[in-house]
């Protein structure tokens, strides 16, 4: 058996996409822990709050439709969100089918504390605390959500080389 290497080690030696969904996975950890000890949200019920915040009273679909779910979907993180006092849910007098959604005193409290937050731009870790180093991470990473988004799984293999099946998304067995 060889010698171990230390995590920091092992992580320095691992890929560069390995790094990435290593890091996505333990901010996005990170995060939810801290909307749900000090909002008491977890992130889908966030998205819903900051939605509402920056884009005023929705329907209920419009809102689906805002947070990428299906309004079944959203009707569980609404219900939530409901009942802990930081939406309200009222019917549309001309049509009874449709369901505005509005925050609460409470829901704008917690939308612009969050916001808040998140503009303040601190730094993460002491690498994005250089200016230098924050603008390529930020170059870095906004071109790898850019190219990552337009859905050309052929993108995860950069090496091979691209032909008309695989930019339908077509590979050989």
């Amino acid at each position: 058996m060889g010698p171990l290497v230390s995590f920091p080690d092992a992580l320095k030696q691992a890929p560069l996409g390995r790094l990435i969904s290593i890091a996505g996975h333990i901010v996005d950890q990170r995060w939810g822990r801290y909307l749900a000890e000090h909002h008491g949200l977890t992130s889908a019920g966030m998205r819903v709050l900051m939605t509402l915040a920056r884009a005023g009273d929705s329907t209920h679909r419009e809102m689906a439709e805002r947070c990428f779910v299906r309004p079944a979907t959203l009707t569980g993180i609404v219900d939530t969100l409901e009942r802990d006092g930081f939406v309200v849910r009222q019917r549309d007098p001309n049509d009874r089918r449709s369901v505005q959604l509005s925050l609460t005193d409470k829901g704008r409290e917690h939308a612009q504390a969050l916001i808040q937050m998140i503009h303040s731009d601190r730094p993460l870790t002491s690498v994005d605390a250089d200016p230098a180093k924050r603008e390529i991470i930020r170059d870095f990473l906004t071109e790898l959500i850019t190219t990552m988004s337009d859905g050309d799984v052929g993108r995860l293999n950069p090496g091979e080389e691209e032909t008309d099946e695989s930019r339908r998304g077509l590979r050989p067995c």
